[in-house]
């Protein structure tokens, strides 16, 4: 079940000793408390016992219970006897009249006049909070997890919702093992002035590090509403193979174009990393399957010109065995990857459909030396008519990479490729301990750049083979 806590004022505290200052107590009775009473305290998931975090609302709400229990006659940090109902309810079990020492009317007259004092200290507290979020804007700035919870914080850096999901985040099997903020986004998705929450959410529901995790998406309006949930269901044949998930999320990518807000998602196969692109309707969630492709696409992004829009996904061919770039005019219906008939790397249950470019970047030498799987296209940064592309040829992320620059003028060519300094650094090395036979200054691949696989179309596959002159800017 999930459960979704909103505040209008909420502080975050970040240690004992501010959580005690607040309380107007010692260190040492604020951790008493949440041992023995149940003072709401978190700790940072990971961290160290000491990393302990309150919100102000929460420890506001503690103090109130505590007090209210305090007045009907228990003691603070003592839960209320059962009185045996049936549905699980309880309610306090007063003390014997043989046990007061008080007169009736004294016990009427000490009635009203605690009464009294809890209505006007209900009243400045209701008082104290409409004031706090007079001066609140509202709105969500900022997105952040905990370990099995999404939290929406104001430009005051207050918490304005938490909403809990029924299951642990996991975002291991996301694409590039980026943190779960780089899949949230933040704004008017729905054209209703409001500041909504977009937000990818990898849920691991069983015990086990082996359970699969399902992916959702989901989008939650300013006040922390679910406003829908969508959570991918692919079913695609290659070749004779069927391939059903289990699915993660590669990218959320969101683009705008006159005033209308487009969702766009890549989804991999956790096991055998062919991907699908579908466009979410940001009013209903409702997915369109666009682009299918027989590999990885960890990253999305757009392309605008004055032809049209087009969407670009990098990522991997399984039957290239290489680094890949689709393009695709976002306004066909559906496209996929052209790949050899007969093979399984062919998608036999897709409707017909072909991008307007498909290009297949070679390994580098040193990938090929290291004998390294890993050599998809990683980042795709558009500028202006300019597309760079990065891929990496090791299987660390932060490790060397080749970058490669598009440009769209009179159709898309492929202008340059570059080496980065870490692959220089490293090709030095392996220099100086004998794996390679050649100095960079006089390296083949750079003398002679291996030549670039680009299919379209109208006239299939072709190879880019670049001046040489161009492989070191």
């Amino acid at each position: 079940m999930r459960t979704n806590l909103s505040s209008a004022s909420n502080a975050r505290i970040d240690s004992w000793k501010e959580i005690a200052a607040y309380l107007g107590r010692d260190v040492r009775t604020a951790i008493r408390w949440e041992k023995d009473k149940g003072l709401p305290v978190h700790r940072v998931p990971g961290g160290q016992r000491k990393a302990v975090f309150a919100y102000t609302a929460e420890l506001d709400a503690w103090l109130k219970r505590e007090d209210s229990a305090e007045l009907a006659g228990v003691p603070r940090g003592l839960k209320p006897a059962s009185n045996g109902q049936a549905d699980g309810t309880t309610e306090v079990v007063p003390f014997p009249k043989s046990t007061r020492s008080i007169s009736s009317d004294s016990a009427k007259t000490r009635y009203y006049a605690l009464a009294g004092i809890v209505a006007v200290s209900i009243l400045l507290f209701v008082m104290s909070r409409l004031h706090s979020r007079a001066g609140q804007s509202g709105f969500p700035v900022r997105i952040d997890f905990t370990l099995n919870a999404v939290q929406a914080f104001d430009d005051k850096k207050q918490l304005l919702w938490t909403y809990i999901f029924p299951g642990t985040l996991d975002g291991s099997v996301l694409g590039q093992d980026r943190p779960l903020t780089s899949f949230s986004h933040i704004g008017d998705f729905r054209g209703k002035k409001d500041r909504e929450a977009l937000i990818v959410a990898p849920l691991r529901v069983g015990l086990n590090s082996h359970d699969p995790v399902q992916t959702e998406v989901d989008l939650f309006s300013s006040r922390g509403q679910l406003l829908w949930s969508y959570v991918p269901h692919g079913r695609f044949r290659f070749g004779k193979h069927e391939i059903n998930g289990p699915w993660a999320a590669g990218d959320l990518f969101v683009s705008s174009h006159e005033g209308k807000t487009q969702i766009w998602l890549t989804v991999m196969h956790q096991v055998w990393g062919n991907s699908f692109v579908i466009n979410l309707d940001p009013a209903t969630g409702k997915d369109t399957l666009r682009f299918v492709n027989t590999g990885t696409l960890p990253v999305l992004s757009e392309l605008k010109t004055p032809a049209g829009n087009f969407l670009l996904a990098g990522g991997f061919n399984n039957e290239a065995d290489t680094g890949s770039l689709m393009v695709v005019d976002e306004a066909k219906p559906f496209a996929a990857s052209p790949q050899s008939e007969g093979t399984r790397h062919k998608c036999m249950s897709c409707p017909p459909g072909d991008p307007d470019y498909y290009f297949e970047f070679p390994r580098s030498e040193i990938n090929e030396l290291e004998q390294a799987h890993a050599d998809e296209v990683i980042q795709v940064q558009v500028t202006g008519n300019q597309i760079e592309i990065r891929k990496h040829e090791l299987n660390e992320w932060g490790g060397p990479h080749t970058h490669y620059t598009l440009r769209a003028d009179h159709g898309l060519r492929v202008v340059s490729l570059r080496f980065g300094s870490d692959y220089d650094m490293l090709h030095r090395r392996l220099e100086q301990e004998g794996k390679l036979d050649h100095t960079l200054e006089n390296c083949p691949e750079r003398l002679h750049p291996r030549p670039i696989r680009m299919w379209t179309p109208s006239g299939g596959w072709t190879e880019i083979v670049l001046d040489p002159s161009r492989a070191s800017e």
